[in-house]
């Protein structure tokens, strides 16, 4: 069998190099791009007949151009030979679709697993999916990793006095009470009602736990347009809260959610670089998963 390799799709070029750094499984040599009308164009240019490859390929935005590209890559691998083939989804677009809410919505979390699987994909690797059911939409196995420890060991650097750990809604309370044991910190949790006909749109209900005095310290697994975490930390600082830090997964920032974080309460984020971040913020700092990915992508060869 020929040496393996890493492909890397355009979303995450700067996470695919410390990846193959880290490991020392070299990228392979693809070609890219896009035609006038928009179509995407792939050309794999090394030899992969009876290789091991991964693909790295987040489905951030563009996202649609990235779901695409992805699962061209896997198709033109398959017409080259590969043995097995492994797409590696730092961050899984149209995960928060992973079930309907309404009568005559898709779940679009399903669609694009079946499209990924049916493009010759052997096997997934993600990481901190939107829900845990998403990782039974893949009709492959699905190795899933978490970055919590990543980030409770950056915030463990901090040494912050008397955490607590808040969950951000109640869907996010096994994730917060992960990470809260991590930090050996206690757990608050929002409850918030979010308006099903507005997209994004939330309202702050109650909250259980004391954060009187102490560092709040918000975990989700997205920030998209910022919306969430904002409105936590505004009734977190309401409370008592002194500082107010958000930890999350993948950090979307969709339309102007980094300048509405710059002018919130929010004092700090740590996020991963499962997403390429171009903008700069100074209350935003990247931690890397790379060496998280890195291993278990060796502990499959």
């Amino acid at each position: 069998m020929n040496s393996p390799k890493i492909f890397a799709g355009s979303s995450n070029l700067l996470l695919a190099q410390k990846i193959s750094d880290k490991s020392k499984i070299p990228l392979g040599k693809i070609d890219l791009g896009v035609f006038s009308d928009g179509e995407v164009d792939v050309w794999i240019q090394d030899d992969v007949n009876n290789c091991d490859v991964f693909i790295l390929q987040s489905n951030s935005a563009p996202v649609n151009r990235h779901i695409i590209e992805l699962a061209l890559i896997a198709d033109a691998l398959t017409r080259s030979g590969a043995h097995r083939i492994t797409a590696v989804i730092p961050y899984f677009g149209y995960s928060r679709k992973e079930k309907q809410s309404r009568k005559g919505e898709p779940i679009s979390a399903k669609v694009i697993a079946d499209l990924i699987v049916r493009s010759g994909v052997n096997k997934v690797v993600c990481l901190d999916l939107h829900a845990d059911a998403i990782v039974g939409f893949f009709d492959v196995p699905v190795i899933y990793l978490s970055a919590l420890e990543v980030l409770a060991g950056r915030l463990i650097k901090e040494k912050f006095k008397s955490p607590i750990v808040v969950a951000p809604d109640v869907g996010g309370v096994r994730r917060a009470r992960n990470f809260a044991a991590l930090l050996n910190a206690p757990l608050a949790v929002i409850e918030k009602h979010r308006h099903t006909h507005v997209r994004d749109s939330l309202e702050v209900l109650s909250m259980t736990g004391e954060v009187v005095g102490d560092c709040a310290v918000i975990i989700d697994d997205i920030i998209s347009t910022g919306g969430t975490i904002i409105e936590s930390a505004k009734a977190l600082k309401q409370k008592g809260a002194k500082k107010v830090i958000v930890c999350a997964t993948h950090g979307v920032f969709a339309n102007n959610a980094l300048e509405k974080i710059e002018k919130s309460e929010i004092d700090k984020v740590f996020v991963s670089d499962s997403i390429n971040i171009t903008k700069k913020s100074k209350k935003v700092e990247i931690v890397s998963v790379s060496e998280l990915i890195a291993d278990s992508l060796v502990g499959e060869l």
